[in-house]
């Protein structure tokens, strides 16, 4: 049968198929251009890390291409897979699409390393992937519409097995969404879909309709569909852009590309600009923030409608590619939770392990869909950490194999004194370490990386058993299970609620960031939980470093949050305050994690003023006009090494007791 027969046959049944090349590299590139010489189209090649072929993009490069439309494409997932960049890469493909997936031989799917293992496992070196390996080659042999082409093997018949007239949807949807829109006099209105659904569509139709509309987004490269429908109506302006504009009132809409992909904050801004708003996003994990933009954004701003698109744009609904990425994603469970839920009573502790992939899947796949209900940050990196990440792992409480509570958690510390010096001046941040690292850079505990720690790193409750002891049970658990350990730790977006959750768990709080999280819109907050003799002086001397340094930060950084401390601002400069001062000026310490040291010494010496820029920097939050961060913060680095020089040479009976 004739290449160009099978394709118009995939196309007539809004079909996309994926053949797996399998085999050597000498193998792969032979039968790869015979499959591109059978088949003409765009065929953009994109690979998980370079390989040194002419025509490819490598993943992490690859996202501002993705909003575009193609036939054909080439993965190459010989040295890993980035699995967000590969699902996104499916969604732009048409119908009568092929594409090519290129592995090792699937007799090394123990023993291969995935170069992409970095991003997420949290070590220097990238490890094997094995769990994950065994899962994709699982979903690959499930169905008779994937072909694979293994070395040594002859080409697969191409045929497409089940052939049906696919009468395409066209814009229908949108158009009954945008008749709805029109009429609004004001509001924000939110649309969500997987990918190809044809949220960008609906985008330009609209900013034909209602001209004149501003579009903005993360990249404008990826709003190459909304300009097609938008055609000579088509304006778009980065957000930042947006917020520097006197006024935006010429504009009827604004249509942000991908919001969630967007800070929160900067969400917000531009949303508060604009009397209408139309939002798209893509949900189900393949940008990876599309779950927090449900959960945060629609319960922090006043939403009008909620509109949903199902209907693939350029596809069959059923279509063998979409199924192939929902089933290596787990974007579905495929056996959802009882109506009638367990009582607590009946819930089983149960300590996860990877093989649960292969013997318990439903039980795994049910504990990963409750992690991503419950949190805005659950991507299909934390489907990889899950399946074959080294120093984590998981509690469950689980009933006829669903999980209905999940905790994870993360080892870390045992580093090298040299190396947690390195990370307090700010000359090193190694991978990993997340907890303890910051304890070190941002707060003056270098030698919490040096000791044995536990970070819980995420935890879930079905919501029907929230508040009923189950999350303080899983947390229990924990604590039971790391007796060998310094102390555990645990990072949060600061809200009252959740600190009060930890709090009552036994948590000490030892930091609170000075910006909003991007992705939570919260500031960050960090505690301890001490367990050995070292892990409670490390938890004493921080809770005390925090505290005292607290007024000065919440006035200066986040006066929104209030917490039950006793504000005193006329803490004494100290030895600390003045350690901390040389590793500003002569390392690299930031500036908002010594601020609070600044505000004492210019409190116990006045003369500090001297320095008018490092004056101006304590007394504002904003830099003169003319000088970039860069610039400003080297000035005000040189400003502090000579005031500790002058210091230095201040008698030593009016220095007693502090230096």
């Amino acid at each position: 049968m004739q290449p160009a027969f099978i394709v118009e046959q995939m196309r007539r049944s809004g079909v996309r198929r994926i053949c797996v090349i399998s085999g050597s590299a000498v193998f792969r590139a032979k039968a790869t251009a015979e499959w591109q010489a059978d088949y003409p189209g765009d065929w953009r090649r994109i690979s998980t890390v370079a390989t040194g072929h002419p025509k490819e993009i490598v993943a992490q490069a690859a996202r501002q291409f993705l909003g575009q439309e193609g036939l054909h494409a080439i993965y190459d997932a010989s040295r890993g897979m980035h699995l967000e960049v590969f699902a996104a890469l499916a969604g732009t493909l048409v119908a009568g699409s092929w594409l090519l997936l290129l592995l090792p031989s699937d007799t090394d799917k123990d023993v291969v390393v995935d170069e992409d293992s970095q991003r997420w496992a949290d070590c220097e070196q990238p490890i094997t992937t094995p769990v994950f390996n065994r899962h994709l080659w699982r979903q690959l042999t499930q169905s008779a519409d994937h072909l694979i082409w293994r070395e040594g093997s002859i080409k697969p018949d191409q045929r497409l097995l089940n052939t049906r007239v696919w009468q395409p949807q066209g814009n229908t949807q949108q158009q009954a969404i945008i008749d709805e829109l029109v009429s609004a006099t004001a509001g924000n209105f939110i649309v969500t879909a997987p990918r190809g659904r044809g949220k960008s569509a609906l985008g330009g139709m609209l900013a034909a309709r209602q001209a004149p509309c501003l579009i903005t987004g993360p990249a404008k490269l990826s709003t190459a569909v909304m300009a097609e429908f938008a055609k000579e109506h088509y304006h778009f302006m980065a957000p930042d852009a947006i917020l520097a504009e006197n006024t935006t009132t010429s504009w009827r809409w604004l249509i942000i590309d991908e919001a969630a992909s967007l800070p929160s904050a900067q969400l917000q801004a531009l949303v508060s600009r604009f009397p209408r708003c139309l939002l798209l996003t893509t949900t189900e994990g393949y940008e990876g923030t599309g779950q927090g933009f449900l959960l945060k954004f629609s319960a922090s701003i006043a939403v009008n409608h909620h509109y949903r698109l199902h209907n693939p744009h350029r596809y069959q609904a059923d279509d063998p590619l979409e199924t192939f990425v929902e089933r290596l994603l787990v974007l579905h469970n495929p056996q959802p939770l009882p109506s009638l839920l367990p009582q607590k009573k009946r819930l089983t502790l149960r300590a996860y392990h990877p093989s649960d992939w292969d013997f318990h899947v439903q039980l795994a796949a049910s504990t990963f869909h409750l992690l991503q209900s419950a949190h805005y940050r659950t991507t299909p990196l934390d489907l990889r950490r899950m399946m074959d990440a080294p120093q984590s792992g998981y509690w469950q409480l689980v009933a006829d194999e669903q999980c209905y509570g999940v905790v994870g958690w993360i080892d870390e510390g045992g580093q090298s004194a040299e190396l947690s010096q390195a990370v307090w001046r700010g000359e090193r941040r190694p991978r990993g370490n997340l907890i303890a690292q910051s304890l070190a850079a941002h707060s003056r505990f270098p030698q919490a990386m040096q000791l044995a720690s536990r970070r819980i790193s995420r935890i879930a409750i079905n919501q029907s058993l929230r508040r009923e002891g189950c999350g303080r049970r899983l947390v229990e658990a924990v604590f039971s299970q790391s007796q060998d350990k310094d102390f555990i730790s645990v990072s949060f977006g600061f809200t009252p609620e959740l600190w009060q959750f930890w709090q009552h768990c036994g948590f000490q709080l030892v930091r609170i960031g000075g910006m909003r999280e991007a992705s939570s819109g919260c500031y960050a907050a960090m505690a301890l939980f001490p367990i050995s003799a070292a892990g409670q002086q490390l938890c004493t001397q921080a809770v005390a470093h925090f505290q005292r340094d607290w007024p000065i930060q919440q006035s200066r950084f986040c006066p929104e949050i209030e917490l039950p401390i006793t504000a005193r601002l006329d803490h004494p400069f100290s030895v600390a305050d003045h350690h901390e001062l040389v590793g500003f000026a002569h390392a690299h310490r930031p500036l908002s994690v010594s601020f609070p040291s600044l505000v004492r010494a210019l409190h116990a010496y006045p003369q500090l003023a001297r320095w008018s820029h490092l004056h101006h920097c304590l007394v504002s939050t904003q830099r003169p006009e003319g000088w970039s961060h860069k610039q400003w913060l080297a000035q005000l680095r040189l400003e502090t090494a000579e005031f500790l020089m002058i210091l230095s040479e201040v008698s030593a009976n009016e220095t007693e007791g502090l230096l």
